[in-house]
């Protein structure tokens, strides 16, 4: 695919990123490529106006001088060929993947190896042996020197469980959004959604704070511990788990509900088949539900759900109601 093709990718998505066509399009190129993923990021970053990481010899507009003296040069184009005049964004945006492109090929294809999933599941052998699994619609990034001078992780968004080989020379972070999360050998899932950042602990000791300077908010977790840090907040909020809870349930692949009250069952239907739920009749708040559904489709759990607990439920256009 040509330079050109991909600029009016990303383009179109940043002109119209509602337009389904465009999503796919531009998602399409990202999954050709993980390095297309940080092109993308930093072509946003301008077009939002923040600034590129860029060459700081790299003279953009003598380069574009430059080309354009080059483009009148050129014979006139025929008759039946289509000529039209680029819009000023287009010339900008250009000139942004031309310094990218220039940028990168000092220094390789950006600082980050990154990877992303869509509908299924995916796992990570990192080079100092620690794994990464991680969830459907989650993007993840590690350092290219990850092992040798750092054990540093990026969840730009999504889920992702690490199982940490130790290294007390060389802590294993975990970068999400506001948070930063830091170990050096345990096993932890950190979940980064838009209302925050959450960090459950399976076994050792993590830590968790806001990087914000100043906040001086942190919370040391142990095995069976969450917390909850709500983006460009100042408080962590806490909560202890029982055995069998379903925070782990995306990578088991299995849920599993002891006597769990039905608000809870359904903040788990929720979250493990990504769905929206709603109890619309809040006397069901308390019913208990003493199930295991080791990966069932979502429709064989309701109709259990619905003869066990003798309530009513329909499910449509991704809509779950309890009433």
């Amino acid at each position: 695919m040509n330079k050109k093709t991909d600029i009016d990718i990303v383009i179109r998505y940043l002109e119209d990123p509602d337009n389904e066509q465009h999503k796919q399009q531009l998602n399409d190129w990202i999954q050709q490529d993980t390095a297309n993923l940080d092109i993308f990021l930093d072509m946003k970053a301008m077009w939002q106006g923040d600034p590129l990481p860029a060459a700081s010899a790299f003279d953009t507009q003598g380069q574009w001088l430059q080309l354009n003296a080059t483009l009148e040069a050129l014979p006139a184009a025929p008759r039946n060929t289509r000529v039209f005049q680029m819009k000023a964004r287009y010339w900008w945006a250009a000139a942004a993947v031309l310094a990218i492109g220039l940028t990168w090929t000092w220094l390789g294809p950006g600082s980050y190896k990154t990877i992303t999933t869509a509908q299924n599941l995916d796992s990570l052998h990192l080079p100092d042996g620690s794994m990464v699994y991680i969830n459907a619609h989650s993007t993840v990034r590690y350092s290219r020197a990850f092992g040798k001078d750092n054990r540093h992780i990026k969840i730009d968004k999504g889920e992702a469980f690490f199982d940490v080989v130790k290294n007390d020379a060389l802590p294993f972070t975990v970068d999400a959004p506001d948070v930063e999360v830091e170990v050096l050998g345990t096993a932890f899932n950190v979940k980064a959604a838009k209302s925050g950042v959450k960090v459950f602990v399976q076994s050792g000791k993590v830590s968790a704070a806001y990087k914000s300077k100043g906040s001086g908010k942190k919370v040391i977790l142990t095995p069976g511990q969450e917390a909850s840090l709500a983006p460009h907040g100042n408080t962590i909020d806490t909560r202890f788990y029982k055995k069998n809870n379903n925070i782990l349930a995306w990578r088991t692949r299995c849920l599993t509900f002891d006597d769990a009250p039905l608000t809870d069952v359904a903040a788990a239907l929720s979250d493990f088949y990504n769905v929206q739920v709603n109890i619309s009749n809040q006397q069901l708040n308390d019913k208990k539900l003493l199930a295991t559904f080791p990966n069932m489709p979502l429709e064989e759990v309701l109709d259990i759900m619905r003869k066990t607990l003798q309530i009513n439920i329909t499910y449509k256009d991704n809509l779950v109601e309890i009433y």
